[in-house]
């Protein structure tokens, strides 16, 4: 190998090594201290590159939307999915988009108006420990690519179990790329802790999403979400997250 050929590997190998060592570092830190992605980088969240494999309307799919459901999308960042839940509500539905630095309540709200959707989001200013919703009203609660930045996420686990119904859904989807991820194995031990039960998941360690029923199944829950769930106690078949 010629010396500049020798000096290109090298070049690429250190680079490489660089880069890996940074990635590293960075969970390192977000992992011992969680905090919420900057929202400077929210055009980050609708590069094409992530929305090839994280298609709002096939994520949300998985979930069990129905209309005139009342949904919470807790981080809801610059409003991607929140869209998509206000269109699968329908008009008679109702989405609580929360979020806790106002220039993503901004951009939610513009895309919100954009698609004439403003009407069926109620947006919240505020974190995660004390919701602004009263006890049982919610059928489905989503967390996407948001619980690895919550400081405490048992006590807010908590408080989105306060607000749901009994028997309804708890969804948690998280991807690799970001820097806040967290496991599969993490986030169930963390729903389970906090008084859910596990009802499946799909995906892969690079992109995933889970399902878990507050408190037991009951003839309050119906809709799409509990044909696509096969729950360890049930017989139910999967048409899209595989129980386990």
């Amino acid at each position: 190998m010629s010396d500049a050929l020798k000096f290109l590997s090298n070049t690429l190998s250190a680079g490489a090594g660089l880069a890996t060592g940074l990635e590293i570092g960075i969970r390192a830190g977000w992992r011992n201290q969680p905090r919420p992605m900057p929202h400077q980088l929210a055009p980050l969240l609708e590069n094409p590159l992530r929305l090839a494999y994280r298609n709002p309307g096939e994520t949300l799919g998985l979930f069990g939307f129905v209309a005139e459901m009342t949904a919470l999308d807790l981080g809801c960042g610059s409003g991607l999915f929140t869209a998509e839940m206000a269109r699968m509500v329908g008009p008679r539905g109702v989405v609580h988009a929360v979020d806790a630095q106002l220039p993503f309540l901004a951009r939610t709200e513009q895309r919100l108006a954009q698609a004439g959707l403003a009407e069926r989001v109620q947006l919240h200013h505020c974190g995660a420990y004390r919701l602004p919703l009263p006890d049982a009203s919610v059928d489905l609660a989503v967390i996407i690519a948001t619980l690895g930045e919550i400081p405490q996420p048992l006590q807010a686990l908590g408080e989105v179990k306060r607000v749901l119904k009994p028997g309804a859904r708890l969804a948690i989807s998280d991807e690799i790329l970001s820097p806040a991820y967290r496991s599969s194995a993490y986030v169930r031990r963390m729903a389970e802790a906090a008084g859910f039960r596990f009802g499946g998941k799909t995906g892969t360690a690079f992109c995933y999403s889970m399902i878990f029923m507050n408190d037991s199944m009951n003839d309050s829950v119906n809709g799409p979400v509990v044909n696509a769930v096969t729950d360890p106690a049930s017989t139910r078949s999967n048409a899209g997250i595989n129980g386990v």
